[in-house]
């Protein structure tokens, strides 16, 4: 005989997942997810997640009629996600990067790679939504279009930590969200470079260290934001948006490794951020860097920041020119 577990224990193991998730990656154990699972069948719902696990998928289609039926299943800007197998075992966490509504066939053939199903080719993607739309559109009492309105969503793997820092057929990742290693990555890029270019001493990335780790202990996730650039098991990059400090919200710790630097990484991660502070109602963003970074001044400037002031800076053990800009939504 095969034995069911219950919604309560469903319900249970869930939240045990969440809590864990949340202890690890030192968010508030108060911060709210939602649960859910791919599809309409258990074969369904386990190849999906697999394919978020263990393969390239960091996109999901679904029906608006459906989402305004069953609120608790419609995504939230920024928000997390258990993914569950049909039977409701927790496989991942993820977290929600971009929305939009558009109709069905007007998905364009970005979002059929993204989704990362089939061959990843919108006619693929096409056959596969259609049939499956088809199926549900009659427990809401709808006949299937071709035109009608679908909600697509992005989202990016936070957990299990192994999987998230080895993204798999999808290229280096921005995760939005704390991976082990970060604290000790983000003082060792800016100790590296800081110590080279302007000899500071190793007082520098101790207190570096200690910033990241004072941030991330308090963090909230309704008005702080951290985004890692990960590949193959290492963290290539880092920004930072601390909304917590008494005079406005501050962009930190924005790195990228040397080998990544170029390729459109800080761009994409400097979006992500700026995205972020509109959607937390942060009315100003300061910043502060070193003057002589010519291809960073020219993407803060291209992105609405401007200069507010210079002072040349003694610390230790080292001189530098510090810059001040700020952003405005």
């Amino acid at each position: 005989m095969t034995v069911t577990a219950s919604a309560a224990e469903r319900a249970a193991a869930v939240t045990a997942y969440w809590a864990r998730y949340c202890a690890q990656a030192a968010l508030p154990p108060s911060t709210p997810c939602q649960a859910w699972c791919f599809g309409d069948s258990p074969k369904m719902a386990h190849e999906l997640a697999e394919l978020v696990l263990h393969g390239p998928k960091r996109a999901t289609a679904g029906m608006v009629a459906w989402n305004e039926t069953h609120p608790e299943d419609a995504p939230l800007p920024d928000g997390y996600s258990v993914v569950t197998e049909h039977d409701g075992t927790p496989r991942c966490v993820i977290r929600t990067t971009w929305l939009d509504r558009r109709p069905l066939d007007q998905v364009d053939a970005t979002f059929a790679w993204d989704e990362g199903e089939g061959d990843r080719t919108l006619p693929d993607w096409m056959d596969g939504h259609r049939r499956y739309f088809s199926r549900v559109c009659p427990s809401l009492g709808l006949p299937f279009a071709n035109d009608m309105p679908v909600q697509l969503e992005r989202f990016e793997l936070l957990y299990p930590f192994d999987a998230a820092l080895n993204p798999v057929a999808c290229g280096p990742r921005i995760v939005p969200g704390y991976l082990p290693g970060a604290i000790g990555t983000i003082a060792a890029q800016h100790a590296l470079l800081h110590a080279l270019e302007y000899g500071f001493d190793a007082r520098f990335e101790g207190d570096v260290a200690g910033g990241v780790a004072a941030f991330l202990a308090r963090f909230d996730p309704a008005r702080d934001g951290l985004w890692l650039l990960v590949d193959g098991g290492r963290i290539l990059g880092s920004l930072a948006l601390d909304g917590g400090g008494d005079k406005g919200a501050r962009l930190r710790w924005f790195s990228i490794a040397g080998e990544f630097q170029g390729r459109g990484y800080g761009a994409r991660m400097l979006a992500a951020a700026l995205d972020f502070c509109r959607r937390a109602g942060h009315r100003r963003l300061a910043l502060a860097t070193v003057a002589g970074r010519d291809a960073a001044r020219r993407l803060y400037e291209r992105n609405g920041f401007r200069l507010v002031g210079e002072a040349d800076t003694e610390a230790y053990g080292g001189k530098l020119r510090e810059q001040f800009w700020e952003w405005t939504p």
